[in-house]
């Protein structure tokens, strides 16, 4: 993973205390990287709300091997480091996660994990995408329809980590550092507390009537039981809410990545929340084609095929595209850009379960 190209982080970060005292509140530690999206705090609540989020029923050493997975299959440097790193903070051995990712490299894992973590794999990929045949040999090996959800938002949730920390280029040195050091095991015995709260399991909550609307609702009400639910309504009406792009343009994104990834459910939310703003299905359906149009603001005009890069991408060559497409926004709409890019792979990749009867 250290020999893949990644460039100097594109933006400068910033202080940021409301964001470090959140991360303390919810994670029990604070990232370095916090302040990269200080000017667009709901990018990073994000990700503290998702990696805060309890499962009912799947257990974390799964969804360890799930974001291990993820961040290697998406080559990101950062969450695969940091990865490394919490696994070696409660208590692997550095031998140990050696030998976990070669059975992740060699598919020497037993068969019922093995099914999970392909059906991991089609969810974060998308190409192909996982069907309801999969889901159905997920049941036959013993999984309940909450641990489908569950695996499939984990692997999704680990699509947005991957792309928050790769399209600015967020800086890896320092999460490779530690999770390769010999003198961790003297900090761990601190340095796990919050990390091991976080691995308690949770218990069903269901969403209340004001939760059960607005962009994405059916997806949201598709979690409904589940502690995922009440997060995902959470980023989505947080991302919404932020000034600094239109709902136009999120919405616009989200139909790029929608039509690239063959989601159709996600397509049609797209298309509805783009009728609410004036734009018609016939515009809609030119923008898509050209991803261009006459219609677009010159901002607009340059988001959305950066945002069909977004869905498959090499590191170093997304990164180059941004700083072309930075150029164009202010540090601000730049973010807002990063996070709804990366909020729409999550979102569409997590729908593609609804496509199917």
């Amino acid at each position: 993973m250290r020999d893949i190209e990644w460039l100097e982080p594109l933006i400068e970060p910033e202080p940021s205390q409301a964001l470090k005292q959140y991360a303390r509140q919810n994670l029990g530690v604070a990232s370095s990287t916090l302040g990269f999206f200080a000017s667009c705090p709901w990018v990073m609540r994000g990700m503290i709300d998702l990696l805060s989020t309890k499962r009912v029923h799947i257990d974390h050493d799964l969804t360890d091997l799930v974001a291990l997975m993820v961040s290697r299959d998406n080559s990101c440097r950062y969450c695969y480091a940091a990865s490394r790193m919490i696994l070696r903070l409660l208590g692997m051995s550095e031998e140990r996660i050696r030998r976990l990712e070669q059975d992740l490299e060699m598919a020497q894992l037993d068969a019922r994990t093995k099914l999970a973590l392909d059906f991991a794999a089609r969810i974060s990929r998308s190409n192909p995408s996982p069907t309801q045949a999969d889901k159905k040999a997920l049941l036959e090996s013993g999984y309940s329809e909450g641990a489908i959800l569950e695996l499939a938002f984990s692997a999704a949730e680990h699509t947005y980590h991957n792309r928050i920390s790769t399209f600015p280029a967020l800086p890896p040195q320092l999460p490779e550092r530690m999770a390769n050091s010999r003198f961790l095991g003297l900090l761990r015995p601190i340095l796990a507390i919050p990390f091991r709260r976080m691995r308690k399991k949770g218990q069903a909550e269901f969403l209340s009537d004001e939760l059960k609307a607005g962009p994405y609702a059916y997806l949201v009400l598709a979690l409904d039981g589940l502690p995922a639910a009440r997060t995902l309504r959470k980023i989505l009406d947080e991302a919404w809410a932020s000034p600094h792009l239109s709902a136009r343009a999120k919405a616009l994104t989200f139909a790029v990545v929608a039509r690239g990834l063959g989601s159709s459910h996600a397509e049609h939310e797209a298309f509805s929340l783009l009728a609410a703003e004036g734009l018609g299905k016939q515009k809609v359906e030119e923008i898509l084609a050209h991803l261009g149009s006459p219609e677009l603001d010159p901002g607009e005009a340059a988001m959305l095929p950066y945002a069909r890069e977004t869905i498959w991408y090499e590191p170093a060559a997304v990164q180059r595209r941004g700083r072309e497409v930075q150029e164009r926004l202010t540090t601000p709409q730049f973010l807002e850009l990063i996070g709804i890019a990366s909020l729409a792979n999550m979102v569409c990749r997590l729908a593609i379960l609804l496509d199917e009867p």
